[in-house]
């Protein structure tokens, strides 16, 4: 016990075991219901880095929360297990400074490879959290106008979605015509209707 306190809380372990006792702390915290897990999940689509980075590894889907406290412990027992069996023959002073740097820089890279291999089947469970609601997922689609009141600025057009045909009630200041061509921009969820812009104009980047 004493040899494992003694790794687990010196260089270069000690970093990966702070990290994961914040990361336990944080899981233990969103149990008890003190800390909501979506407020503390980082928008990997904001981080052109991260987002790539997550893509590229197949971990996109996947709450980073989880992605990173299985990152830090296989790093964790990477680094263990590294100062454990080959601490002693480096010992200590500069030489196992060294040597904790080059087992940090080695751990990341393996530790993020054996993540996304340990991660990436969870992907399904999580597929349902992060769907975009529907109506969310027709902002910007096509739809043509099949009533409109232009005095009222409402009316109803279609929008065909994964082969079928939605009917919408739209709003807009803009005056439309029967089967006149327009865009969803943007759904009212007071209104459960959708504004909407020509196409025309959606295309030009004249729409306001």
């Amino acid at each position: 016990m004493e040899a494992f306190l003694s790794i687990t809380f010196s260089f270069p372990t000690a970093i990966f075991t702070v990290l994961l006792i914040v990361a336990v702390a944080y899981w233990l915290i969103s149990m008890v219901g003190l800390l909501d897990i979506d407020t503390v999940d980082a928008d990997v689509d904001g981080s052109v880095d991260l987002g790539g980075l997550m893509v590229t590894l197949g971990l996109q889907g996947v709450p980073l929360p989880l992605v990173l406290t299985v990152l830090f412990l296989v790093c964790w027992l990477f680094t263990y297990f590294c100062d454990l069996f080959l601490g002693p023959v480096v010992g200590d002073g500069w030489p196992h400074i060294l040597f904790g740097v080059i087992v940090i820089s080695i751990a990341l890279v393996i530790s993020l490879l054996i993540t996304a291999v340990l991660v990436r089947p969870l992907r399904p469970l999580f597929r349902r959290a992060y769907r975009r609601p529907q109506q969310k997922q027709l902002v910007g689609a096509p739809c043509v106008v099949l009533a409109f009141n232009s005095k009222k600025g409402r009316g109803r057009a279609e929008v065909v979605r994964d082969g079928a045909h939605l009917i919408l009630q739209i709003r807009s200041d803009a005056r439309f015509g029967r089967r006149e061509r327009a865009v969803l921009v943007e759904y009212l969820p007071d209104q459960q209707a959708y504004w909407v812009v020509p196409e025309v104009d959606f295309q030009t980047g004249d729409a306001g």
